[in-house]
């Protein structure tokens, strides 16, 4: 897999990170481009935002939302580019992908599910993709139940050591993968904020050098998403949190550090929402 990036758009008016600049034609057309002319980027639309103070929407909402994305999308070209959908929902990612690639028939679809949950919706979606040019992307949390995700802080497990929760949890995902013929297909994210403590959080990216190790033979690659979370901006203190400048360089700062933790070991995408903070 020759990517680095997954460039995110939110196409939602209550976005965590960028409060629906997204829904701005002109911010649109400029972060789009931006990122399609990057041939190292996936890029990665959503069209709810998961952030746990806000209300889930209803599948027709998000619906409505990535239309009016494909509407946007007729412009620019998606030949043999990768473009993630991140939905938690396995039928609306079904439809993405079907109605995408009647626009895009070249394009290449990746779901990306932050929700963690093996279970025979998943599948059933996935076997529709089995043996195509197609990733899905696991992500390690403790959500019990899709439909339970914007409630994912809720569910934490501070008991055993995030390292080997997350490593236990990925070897157990390859190995349902595996079953379903798709070992080849996974691109697996620790999960950064989703249903883990701030502690947990920065244990991840300071011990990665043991996460790296512990995953040798997962053999697989690794997303991390950091990109304006708020244990970031906790850790900044609430003076400053507020400074956007101060924020991407922490972030930039987490970067280098995880990728200076992983001496080869793991192939890492990183999941930004500004190519400059790599």
């Amino acid at each position: 897999m020759n990517f680095k990036t997954l460039g995110v758009i939110n196409r939602t008016p209550n976005s965590f990170s960028d409060h629906g600049a997204s829904l701005n034609p002109d911010f649109f057309k400029t972060q789009i481009t931006t990122f399609l002319n990057d041939p190292t980027v996936i890029i990665d639309v959503g069209f709810e935002s998961t952030a746990p103070m806000n209300s889930p929407v209803e599948s027709s909402i998000e619906l409505e939302r990535f239309h009016d994305f494909l509407n946007a999308s007729k412009e620019f070209s998606f030949k043999d580019r990768f473009i993630s959908f991140d939905t938690y929902r396995p039928q609306s990612f079904r439809v993405m992908a079907r109605e995408f690639k009647k626009i895009h028939p070249e394009a290449l679809v990746i779901f990306n599910d932050v929700s963690g949950v093996l279970d025979s919706e998943l599948r059933s979606c996935l076997e529709e993709f089995r043996g195509q040019k197609f990733y899905y992307i696991y992500t390690f949390s403790h959500i019990p139940e899709r439909s339970r995700v914007l409630e994912h802080m809720k569910f934490l497990d501070d008991k055993k050591d995030i390292i080997e929760q997350t490593s236990a949890a990925f070897f157990r995902a390859q190995k349902w993968f595996d079953d379903l013929g798709m070992k080849d297909q996974i691109i697996y994210d620790p999960g950064f904020g989703f249903s883990k403590t701030y502690e947990q959080n920065w244990k991840l990216i300071d011990s990665f050098n043991d996460l790296s190790l512990a995953l040798i033979d997962l053999k697989a690659p690794v997303l991390i998403g950091l990109s304006k979370k708020s244990f970031l901006k906790k850790a900044l203190g609430p003076e400053v949190s507020a400074d956007l400048a101060q924020l991407e360089r922490l972030h930039h700062d987490c970067i280098v550090k995880i990728q200076g933790s992983n001496p080869g070991y793991l192939p890492l995408l990183f999941r930004v929402h500004d190519l400059d903070v790599l």
